[in-house]
């Protein structure tokens, strides 16, 4: 029996097709706080928070754990973000250690090695933890790791597999940086030349599919071949003319204008925007995973998949100069806010 934990966002639904009717895997069972869209006869879901349910009892008869669940999007109430992805974490393995599971699957995030100037490119595995201090996807996916790798020191017999993925991009996606990419603005700030890299969705569910359906244990970098340099980057999203916006003015804004919850990105990204802290895929290549999709090949799926509707383009497109990125930001902002509204 698998568990998948948020099973419902958009990553947990590519994994749950993926393994729905493989021939490796028997009952599925998905928890989430919200019902999934793609639901197949034998998933068996469960309405629930992890971070505040019992979760044991449906853990009994489990065999593997893909952990999922958690906020992503950093949002202004950081205590509730920590309580989910990592109160909510600590309850799952709890679970886990209750039913005897013999694998778990930890994605995390290529975020926990930081964006640093000093960074070698690209990062491997053996690279040193060190996300930038208050950039929550970073410092919390670094905890959870942190967690499983002394929840498994007890449990020596379980096979503990961490993934760390890029980006991760697709038709699909619905996070912060896939609308950004979807609003066209370029995820640069003035002087910037780091380089960039992504991961399509499909090619994230086959390495969680992978671990899912072998024993891999260890950790390994998920991510499309190679990198992006900004103009590349650029070129791709039809932006012939990059607004110069210095940090320390994108920081301030970003500051104010996510404190008020009117944008997803946090002003503790900035590190990541301006620094490298892209990732060498040889060890999970080593494992007979390889991805299928190029870094332009996953921005354009993106492109391709859910698009702004006409007032979002029209707002955009009428920023320009130095408020251009600024100012794009905010209406994303705000559309996202009318669209959970009326959802």
């Amino acid at each position: 029996m698998v568990v998948i934990t948020g099973v419902s966002g958009f990553l947990g639904q590519a994994v749950l097709r993926r393994l729905a009717g493989s021939p490796a895997v028997g009952r599925l069972v998905g928890l989430d706080v919200r019902e999934p869209g793609f639901r197949p006869r034998d998933l068996q879901f469960h309405l629930v928070d992890v971070a505040g349910s019992d979760l044991r009892p449906l853990f009994e008869g489990a065999d593997v754990l893909v952990h999922l669940a958690g906020v992503h999007d950093a949002i202004p109430d950081e205590e509730l973000m920590a309580r989910v992805n990592v109160g909510g974490t600590r309850r799952v393995l709890e679970a886990a250690a209750s039913s005897g599971v013999s694998k778990v699957v930890l994605v995390s995030s290529a975020a926990v090695y930081g964006a640093w100037p000093n960074n070698p490119v690209p990062l491997t595995e053996d690279a040193p933890l060190r996300p930038n201090p208050g950039f929550p996807l970073g410092v919390h996916k670094a905890e959870l790791e942190r967690l499983l790798a002394e929840w498994s020191l007890a449990r020596p017999a379980v096979t503990t597999t961490v993934l760390r993925p890029a980006f991760v991009l697709g038709a699909r996606a619905d996070h912060a940086i896939a609308r950004l990419i979807r609003a066209r603005i370029p995820l640069a700030v003035g002087g910037s030349t780091a380089p960039v890299q992504f991961v399509h969705e499909d090619d994230a569910t086959e390495a969680i599919a992978l671990a899912v359906e072998r024993d891999l244990p260890g950790v390994y970098n998920v991510a499309a071949d190679g990198w992006l340099s900004r103009d590349a980057l650029r070129a791709l999203l039809g932006r012939k003319v990059q607004p110069s916006i210095g940090p320390e003015l994108m920081e301030r804004a970003l500051r104010r204008l996510f404190r008020a919850g009117l944008v997803d990105v946090p002003p503790s990204e900035m590190p990541y925007l301006l620094h490298p802290w892209v990732v060498a895929v040889d060890r999970l290549r080593a494992q007979g995973w390889a991805p299928h999709y190029t870094n332009e090949e996953t921005v354009l799926a993106c492109l391709g998949g859910r698009q702004p509707d006409s007032a979002w383009k029209t707002a955009v497109a009428a920023t320009a100069g130095a408020g251009a990125a600024t100012a794009g930001l905010v209406v994303a902002g705000l559309v996202r806010r009318r669209r959970r509204r009326s959802s």
